[in-house]
């Protein structure tokens, strides 16, 4: 029977920068080199080789303790190898499932520390793949961040249609496709916004959504010029003007920079200002 000895990833931590790695993996009857993999994977820093030869008083501090890796709980089992709690790690998943994963891992990622700590290796290790399986999923990190920022993109465009498919009149459509746009920016926004900041992202993003954009005001334009009360060309400004708008809106709220009740209130009396303005050039063309 193997004898089990069970310890926290904090108090493994604790004991790898007390004293060399030789000495604790020891104490567990194993070899410094298996105690390090078992840090690795576990997501606990440890000291540099150097770090024991130099003066106590020249020696690195301790950093902070990261989060485990996605799936591993804080308990460390010594004598029995840990078992992954989430069903989907480490076993063998179909290419769209780990495909699926890896976004997972990396929206959780960007969202808690930003864009900068999002990288192949990191997302392998946060995983439980190598690296190399993470670039055989996605062809390179810009590959990774297009395809999360184009998932972004359709949750919202879905939505959109969601809400506009439920009403025919123009006002309460724009009022209502608005209200529910603001709100999804503010909750989901911001991951967007860091995306479509990335250079290569947002021009590998251009041209489709530059069409899926003409496509969504393609309806609202035939609305404007079907009965002939109004061109074309005055239907397309105008709604490419309330889209503008609405567009900068919403990334006010995404980014945080005003209160989301004043955004609000403010896009919509624009928007309703702009439908009414329509509605009285449509009048006086006739």
């Amino acid at each position: 029977m193997v004898s089990v000895m069970e310890l926290t990833r904090e108090q493994l931590f604790q004991q790898i920068w007390a004293e060399p790695i030789g000495a604790v993996a020891g104490r567990f009857g194993m070899t410094g080199n298996g105690l390090a993999k078992i840090c690795d994977r576990l997501n606990i820093p440890r000291p540099s080789r150097s770090h024991w030869t130099r003066n106590p008083h020249s020696r690195e501090p301790a950093p902070a303790l990261p989060p485990p890796p996605l799936g591993l709980s804080e308990v460390v089992a010594f004598g029995s190898r840990q078992t992954r709690q989430s069903p989907g790690v480490r076993t063998r998943l179909d290419a769209a499932s780990r495909r699926s994963q890896i976004i997972a891992a990396a929206r959780q990622i960007a969202m808690e520390e930003g864009l900068s700590a999002l990288t192949m290796r990191r997302l392998g290790h946060t995983v439980g793949i190598s690296d190399t399986q993470v670039h055989n999923c996605f062809g390179g990190r810009i590959d990774l961040l297009t395809t999360m920022a184009r998932e972004e993109i359709a949750r919202q465009e879905a939505a959109r249609v969601r809400r506009v498919a439920r009403n025919a009149d123009r006002r309460t459509i724009i009022m209502l496709s608005t209200i529910g746009y603001l709100h999804e920016a503010a909750e989901h926004g911001t991951l967007l916004q860091m995306l479509l900041r990335v250079p290569e992202v947002k021009e590998a993003l251009r041209d489709e959504r530059q069409l899926a954009a003409t496509t969504a005001r393609a309806p609202i334009i035939e609305r404007l010029t079907e009965s002939g009360a109004m061109d074309a060309a005055t239907a397309r400004a105008s709604t490419t003007a309330l889209t503008a708008v609405s567009l900068k809106a919403g990334g006010i709220v995404a980014a945080g920079r005003a209160p989301f009740a004043m955004v609000e209130q403010l896009c919509l009396s624009i928007l309703m200002a702009g439908v009414a303005s329509d509605e009285r050039l449509a009048d006086g063309l006739r």
